[in-house]
């Protein structure tokens, strides 16, 4: 799952703006539109009328599964952790990703004194 921008010009959209926007399918959008955002208005011909709300929450969904975050954790009902267990959860998860990014970073200065070496070092 990708993450994507949703356009500022625009207000409401079609189901088929939605998964050209997200890379979503129209299954999962109903699926999401069942267990995380609620209804999506229709408009007088009985089509889905997605808000920058909507859009907005889906980002959401993008960004936890792309982390591998738990879903129940943007849900809002009676069977997921309270708004206490959310913010204890996406912080503990917040660590991880910092040390992920410490990593990311000692393993980025790392090759970067390999490609000098090897840049200063024609023989090598």
């Amino acid at each position: 799952m990708r993450l994507f921008t949703i356009p500022a010009e625009q207000t409401a959209f079609s189901t088929k703006e939605v998964v050209a926007i997200t890379g979503m399918t129209k299954d999962a959008l109903r699926y999401y539109e069942q267990q995380l955002i609620g209804p999506v208005p229709r408009n007088h011909n009985n089509y889905r009328q997605y808000s920058r709300q909507n859009l907005e929450r889906l980002q959401f969904v993008a960004t936890f599964r792309q982390l591998g975050l738990d879903l129940k954790l943007l849900s809002g009902d009676g069977n997921i952790p309270n708004r206490a267990q959310r913010i204890q959860e996406l912080s503990a998860y917040r660590v991880t990703v910092k040390k992920q990014i410490a990593q990311l970073q000692a393993t980025d200065q790392f090759l970067a004194h390999k490609i000098a070496y090897f840049e200063a070092s024609p023989n090598h």
